[in-house]
């Protein structure tokens, strides 16, 4: 299954506005990086990308978050369906998800910008503790839409208060609230209703998936997931895959091998350490797993991984 989104702007005063505010916030961010400004310790859960250079990620994780595309495209593969995306996108992540992407059409003079804010299930929840959620009935966990103009306002409020960084405790947490309500708003929301409505299908698997983030060394069964999640197995599994497009033996599989990936970036360890830190019994099978997924053996994935990105890190401070 292929999704592409194309954002079209015509003449009217909503898109004219609309567009004008992705330039600023443009504006903004390059001049965030140009200063070297800490902004994830400034404000943590805020996140921006600017990478000059075309990127090919074979496996990582997206968390609960909103995001907005701002310049440059990307090809995203969850499962078995790909999404292909450009400037003007608001994307909408409901729970921890491999993936794998491409930043597309990517050089110096016409980088990839964006940035995201990662979502409190807390705050998600009080909202629609609030709705009548009789309906929600989604298996979607990513999503792909137009942002709403307030959207693009909230979030170009956030990056101004980095002038008056005295103000962000203060002040950001009511920009980020409204983040939280407008993610909420239209298509985008039915992800985030079928995972965190109270009392929701999704809730039980967004479980599973915690405990598997948490215990993702352990070896386990579907039944003993299904447990978990309080389901008969064959429901379970069926719910699951809805929503994640895998097999819950197929995402830990995901997740071993990224978690692996990180312990070898950090220099833990070598290989054989790497593969049993994560629960495989067989170094040799986990050599073939890495190799399957990353397109190489393990040693030579992570040195290009870590060539890539320093070279990532040295654009993101270049002079713009």
């Amino acid at each position: 299954m292929n999704q592409t989104i194309d954002t079209i702007i015509n003449d009217s005063p909503l898109e004219h506005a609309a567009e004008q505010l992705r330039l600023r916030l443009i504006e903004r961010i390059s001049a965030l990086v140009r200063a070297g400004t800490p902004v994830e310790d400034l404000m943590p859960g805020l996140h921006l990308s600017y990478i000059k250079q075309p990127t090919v990620v074979a496996n990582c994780f997206y968390v609960l978050s909103v995001g907005l595309i701002l310049q440059g495209r990307k090809r995203l593969l969850i499962g078995g369906k790909t999404y292909e995306y450009g400037a003007g996108s608001m994307i909408v992540t409901s729970v921890d998800m491999p993936t794998s992407y491409e930043l597309l059409d990517v050089k110096p003079s016409h980088p990839f910008i964006s940035l995201s804010y990662r979502l409190n299930p807390v705050t998600l929840a009080e909202f629609l503790a609030e709705e009548d959620l009789s309906a929600a009935n989604s298996h979607a966990v990513f999503n792909v839409d137009r942002p709403a103009i307030e959207l693009l306002e909230d979030f170009e409020r956030l990056l101004r208060l980095f002038e008056r960084p005295e103000q962000i405790k203060s002040r950001a947490p009511m920009f980020t609230c409204d983040i939280h309500y407008l993610a909420l708003s239209g298509a985008s929301g039915e992800c985030l209703r079928a995972l965190y409505a109270p009392g929701a299908v999704g809730q039980r698997i967004r479980k599973v998936i915690r405990w598997l983030r948490a215990n993702f060394c352990e070896a386990v069964s579907v039944e003993q997931l299904a447990e978990i999640a309080g389901m008969a197995p064959s429901t379970f599994h069926r719910h699951f895959k809805a929503f994640t497009s895998l097999s819950p033996l197929q995402y830990q599989k995901r997740l071993r091998l990224y978690e692996a990936q990180q312990f070898l970036l950090r220099g833990e360890g070598d290989v054989n350490s790497a593969a049993y830190a994560v629960g495989y019994q067989s170094p040799q099978q986990f050599n073939r797993d890495y190799k399957h997924l990353f397109g190489a053996a393990p040693g030579k994935s992570v040195k290009a991984r870590r060539s890539e990105l320093y070279e990532i890190e040295l654009s993101s401070r270049a002079q713009i």
